[in-house]
């Protein structure tokens, strides 16, 4: 009878064990199921997350991109207003420069030398026309007295002073008018715009010589 109940002992102590292996690997199972249940969770919430924040960095680049677009194009408008202006009374002040100069002394020397220049240029010509505004017809004898050389006088559509020499024997034309100085600047505005206009407003006036 001892030996049955020891039997029994060792027979219930196996069952207890197994039981108890059975268990621990039932619980280890259902643990690792609900980590890798969690992990899995914790891995689309992250995503989710990350694609939201994507989204909303795309979507606030995106309008920050207009925005400045917006400001450049509105700086870009502004500045192009402000160098017309600067344009218009930059030329408002070299005509009134130039106008003031065409009244001195001075001018009839300088259109004396502009002709010594054109003849030159049309290479000794014989039937040189030279070109004036109306206003400067009067120096025409001035003219013929400082250069001694053959040419006619004719007034033209020059507006703001100088001169236009041309030999149709030769087809030579040249234009040393202030006229075309001054279209000239329209096109050479925006390479000195940077320039102190201060400067360049104090110093020689077009087709004066220094």
């Amino acid at each position: 009878m001892p030996e049955l109940s020891k039997k029994l002992e060792r027979f219930t102590s196996i069952l207890l064990a197994e039981a108890t292996e059975e268990t621990q690997r039932t619980l280890d199972a259902l643990k690792q199921k609900h980590d890798a249940a969690l992990s899995a969770a914790e891995d689309q919430v992250l995503q989710e997350a990350y694609d939201y924040i994507h989204a909303e960095v795309s979507r606030i680049r995106s309008e920050q991109g207009q925005k400045v677009s917006q400001r450049l194009m509105e700086n870009k408008r502004a500045l192009s207003r402000r160098r017309e202006e600067i344009a218009q009374e930059v030329f408002a002040q070299v005509r009134a420069r130039i106008a003031a100069f065409t009244e001195t002394p001075a001018y009839a020397q300088r259109l004396a030398a502009l002709l010594r220049e054109a003849l030159a240029a049309l290479q000794g010509a014989r039937d040189v026309v030279v070109t004036l505004r109306e206003e400067d017809l009067p120096l025409a004898d001035t003219l013929r007295s400082a250069v001694p050389a053959p040419f006619t006088v004719q007034a033209g559509p020059i507006r703001l002073g100088g001169l236009i020499a041309s030999s149709a024997s030769k087809n030579l034309r040249a234009d040393a008018s202030f006229d075309s100085a001054m279209a000239g600047l329209d096109g050479h505005f925006a390479r000195v715009a940077g320039l102190s206009l201060s400067d360049d407003l104090s110093g020689p006036i077009p087709g004066k010589e220094a």
